[in-house]
């Protein structure tokens, strides 16, 4: 599935006038916490989410082009300005062939050209849709595979070059279940009537789309019916979301010439000498129920199912950037069916989205000349080692672990890398051609560039410089296999890290999502992997058993959350990303008062440091949901509704019921039996 004005009514200001002081008693801060986003009438040892939150939740309904509104919003609009003065600049420069600003410049250009690009219709695609046309053959069908999934798309099934699970030092092919329109498996096997009309809205789309390439509407309808089947048949033979949480679940190693037994409707040896990977003898053959079923598909559904099928995945693919019907459309089911989105996204802001995801590193050079100063990367480094000192004496002092278990970890901790702002060795495009003819050709020349890049790795030695995401990316993260936690130069931007911010504004924000990552290697799925990336069990079975039943009770208290009309949060999918918080949170605040010893910088704006430190926690997490976000979110996402990702660590920790007077048995303040109490 394709990844992706605001104005107050005066009924609401009125509503809210009886309960919220006036703007003008309050201290504004510009750098750290603004008292303006609260709502001072809430009890923080009931709702401290509200308590913190309350009052920017009122006065910021979501912009009509959004499906959600929070912080990460409002500083990815901010990157999309600056980036967007980047890439306008490269292509007015008339900058020399083969340049990093003459790409991203001219892929810029083409994006913008609505003219050029209305103009040649669906006339990109047309030599894949006389292809398709062609197809009389399963075997057919198989090449057409081959070659979508050499340029980098993603067909029938998926695919990933990645460090081998159990052993870090070389890559592994993965295949893995895939070829769904809709977010995931459960979506074609819930028998809700919600999610029925769903299947039908999304029928109806597939038909539409079809339509517009011009089928006639009742041969669309058919075709749309049989896609439909031949994806349920995948879906039903899937692993769930929880499932593939499981590190395990990927790894499955198999020769081509098993692999080739097993589904002799498609032949892996051709596929990967197509890739060009002809001398490999094994791969991981991820979920083979799901390529057994694939098989008998192949062999089972007829050949017109087949060409409707790959033509909806060409269209499906490339929609977004063709001409205005096709990308409206898109819209209707992605945007407005699927995540309750009202407005489509200026083609500016798509645009630079895109190049930006074709040409990370390239506009990442410049833009982290202009917005990440080298002190912020000096006071992150300095941070990240207080955490790790104060992860290692809480590790120490576990009364749970054993000593043997402990050792491990410890290991593992001192093993972490970190990376800050921007990688050492910046990606090389020359092989990457770009030109100013056609949107469609820029985008999938790079996707082709993407995908050779990764097929290059195969055989060599392990690239640990690399980064998974661009500078310009708002977020974070940990990689068990690397053992390593990344922090792009767009996420240590305020207010998730200021430098003019005092300790506690930055440890409560920036330093829990460095805690977060930290132990993302400790929670239910990091654990799994050592102190150099391998898969391998470095418990104790005594400890492991600890640990499920301590993470047992964070899993059933989410379950118990109720996110939207009556759909809950999976405690189950959702486990990492809450022990994350849970733990970060934890370690942060503790890496604070190590930070904080020996002095006291009292209180400011009324709030002592502990209390501004969870403040700083709970106002990074605001944000507002139309309902059919939130559902997508809680039916496909692992990370928990932001309220939650707020109220429920909170509620665990003593620490924060200390900070806020809260009494034990208050909602914000579990009792010790009732308490997850993990690291």
């Amino acid at each position: 599935m394709k990844v992706m004005k605001l104005m107050l009514a005066v009924t609401i200001l009125t509503a809210l006038a009886a309960n919220l002081v006036a703007d003008d008693d309050y201290k504004t801060n510009e750098h750290g916490l603004d008292r303006r986003n609260m709502d001072m009438s809430a009890d923080a040892c009931v709702d401290f989410y509200q308590f913190a939150n309350g009052r920017w939740l009122a006065l910021n309904p979501i912009p009509e082009e959004y499906s959600s509104w929070g912080i990460s919003h409002e500083m990815y609009e901010r990157n999309l300005v600056l980036l967007r003065e980047i890439m306008e600049e490269a292509a007015a420069s008339n900058a020399p062939k083969g340049t990093n600003e003459q790409k991203f410049g001219d892929f810029w250009h083409t994006g913008m050209d609505t003219q050029r690009i209305e103009a040649q219709g669906l006339e990109p695609l047309e030599a894949d849709l006389k292809r398709v046309d062609a197809i009389d053959s399963v075997e057919d069908v198989a090449a057409m595979v081959r070659d979508l999934h050499a340029e980098g798309a993603s067909v029938l099934f998926d695919q990933a070059v990645f460090p081998d699970l159990k052993n870090s030092e070389q890559y592994l092919y993965y295949a893995v279940q895939g070829g769904l329109g809709l977010p995931d498996r459960d979506y074609y096997t819930r028998d809700d009537e919600e999610s029925a009309k769903l299947r039908q809205e999304y029928v109806a789309h597939v038909s539409r789309m079809l339509h517009l390439m011009g089928d006639a509407e009742e041969h669309a309808d058919t075709a749309a019916a049989k896609i439909m089947e031949l994806e349920t048949r995948l879906a039903k033979a899937s692993l769930t979301n929880v499932e593939l949480r499981d590190p395990a679940n990927y790894y499955n190693i198999e020769t081509l010439e098993a692999a080739d037994e097993a589904t002799p409707n498609f032949s892996w040896s051709r596929y990967f000498e197509r890739l060009g990977l002809g001398e490999m003898e094994s791969f991981s053959y991820a979920q083979p129920n799901f390529f057994a079923e694939m098989n008998r598909v192949l062999g089972e559904a007829d050949i017109d199912t087949w060409k409707a099928y790959l033509r909806w995945n060409l269209i499906n693919n490339f929609s977004p950037y063709l001409s205005d019907d096709f990308v409206q459309q898109d819209f209707e089911f992605y945007g407005k069916t699927l995540r309750g989105t009202e407005e489509l996204q200026p083609r500016w802001k798509r645009v630079v989205a895109r190049t930006s995801s074709s040409l990370g590193e390239a506009l990442g050079q410049v833009y982290v000349e202009r917005a990440f100063p080298p002190q912020t990367k000096e006071r992150a480094d300095e941070m990240i080692e207080n955490l790790r000192a104060t992860i290692g004496s809480r590790i120490q002092n576990l009364e749970w672990m054993s000593d043997d278990t402990k050792a491990q970890a410890l290991t593992k901790l001192a093993a972490f890398n970190s990376k800050i702002g921007y990688p050492d060795e910046w990606r090389d495009y020359s092989k990457l051609d770009v030109g100013r003819q056609s949107y469609v050709a820029n985008i999938r020349a790079a996707n082709s560039f993407e995908m050779r890049r990764n097929l290059d790795k195969m055989g060599q030695p392990m690239d640990r410089n690399e980064w998974g995401m661009s500078p310009q990316t708002v977020n974070a993260y940990y990689s068990p296999v690397m053992n390593e936690i990344v922090f792009p130069a767009a996420i240590m931007q305020p207010p998730m890290f200021d430098g003019e911010a005092d300790d506690a504004i930055n440890y409560g924000a920036m330093g829990s999502v460095i805690g977060h990552e930290f132990m993302h290697g400790f929670d239910d799925k990091g654990s799994k992997f050592d102190a150099d990336g391998n898969m391998v069990d470095w418990w104790t079975d005594e400890d492991r058993e600890r640990f499920d039943e301590r993470t047992k009770i964070l899993i059933d208290q989410f379950n118990g959350f109720v996110a939207v009309d009556d759909l809950h949060v999976n405690g189950e999918l959702t486990l990492g990303e809450n022990i994350g918080d849970m733990a970060g949170l934890t370690m942060a605040y503790h890496a604070l008062q190590s930070a904080l010893e020996g002095r006291d910088p009292g209180k400011i704006d009324e709030f002592t440091p502990q209390q501004r430190f969870f403040l700083s926690w709970a106002q990074g997490w605001r944000k507002n949901y139309r309902p059919e976000a939130l559902k997508l979110q809680v039916n496909t996402d692992p990370h928990s509704p932001a309220k939650f990702r707020v109220n429920g660590p909170l509620a665990n920790m003593p620490e924060f019921a200390e900070a806020f007077g809260c009494k034990e048995g208050d909602p914000m303040a579990l009792s010790a039996d009732k308490r997850a109490a993990i690291w």
